[in-house]
């Protein structure tokens, strides 16, 4: 008893101490262990958030892209096909007037032979 009041602990107190210690430890361990998990899961998620982000950007992109293709590609057949026009258009006027030109050039012919003819 008098060791008790002179300061020093009893085995049991001292044990005492140790456990509460212990328990103490134990209790900011797995607080800090579960604080380490909630943040590590916050980060996943956001960086999933952001990979999902990127991949619906990406697809937007290459959206927008083919879109932009597809209409390129329409409007190089549209060019292509009115060149197209427009050639055979040229080719069919050439023709028509080499015909004119021909036809006027028989019938002038046709027309001298006549006159050569009555002479």
């Amino acid at each position: 008893i008098r060791d008790r009041y002179m300061g020093k602990k009893k085995d049991s107190d001292k044990k005492k101490d140790t456990d509460k210690k212990k328990k103490d430890t134990d209790k900011k361990k797995d607080a800090d262990k579960k604080k380490d998990a909630d943040k590590k899961k916050k980060d996943t998620d956001k960086k999933k958030k952001d990979d999902d982000k990127k991949k619906k950007d990406a697809d937007k992109k290459k959206k927008d892209t083919d879109k932009k293709k597809d209409a390129d590609k329409k409007k190089d057949a549209d060019k292509k096909k009115k060149d197209t026009d427009k050639k055979k258009d040229a080719d069919k006027k050439k023709d028509a007037d080499k015909k004119k030109k021909d036809t006027d050039k028989k019938k002038k012919d046709d027309d001298k032979k006549k006159k050569d003819a009555d002479k």
